[in-house]
């Protein structure tokens, strides 16, 4: 239940700031919720610059099924929402390589979780930073931003 809510006071944040940001051509969204929790977000302009930038590692977390039907974000790897965890803590930096054909991040790696919305990339996002994951970010509006931004 608190999850949900931090989601959800993350994701008005992030229209209030998003809207107002919008104005200033600012793409790295940062936003506060209750205590400690820090909320990351970018938008689409962040994902441009991320794609050509080795260093941040992008994430689509969709299911193999919407990544079959649609693609996934260039420039991103994919590993499905209930994986990511467990594929960051347990495989090898040879066998992050070998599989995703990327390096495997630092805790320090800025990574950029992407899904359909931004609601499964927001929970993934609050699990791997409880791993140490402190510079992952959400990419709010996620697949259906990316799809109507290529479309203008």
């Amino acid at each position: 239940m608190y999850a949900e809510y931090h989601l959800g006071i993350c994701f008005l944040y992030h229209c209030m700031i998003k809207f107002s940001t919008s104005i200033l051509h600012n793409t790295d969204v940062k936003t506060m919720s209750g205590g400690d929790k820090i909320c990351l977000n970018v938008d689409y302009n962040e994902i441009l610059k991320a794609q050509n930038d080795s260093s941040v590692l992008i994430i689509d977390v969709r299911e193999k099924e919407e990544i079959d039907e649609t693609g996934k974000l260039p420039g991103s790897i994919h590993i499905p929402m209930g994986d990511v965890a467990n594929t960051l803590s347990s495989l090898s930096e040879k066998d992050f390589k070998e599989r995703f054909k990327k390096e495997k991040p630092s805790k320090n790696t800025k990574i950029i979780l992407s899904c359909r919305s931004g609601k499964r990339s927001g929970m993934v996002q609050e699990e791997i930073r409880k791993l140490g994951y402190e510079n992952a970010y959400n990419y709010v509006g996620g697949w259906l931003d990316w799809e109507s931004n290529q479309k203008v």
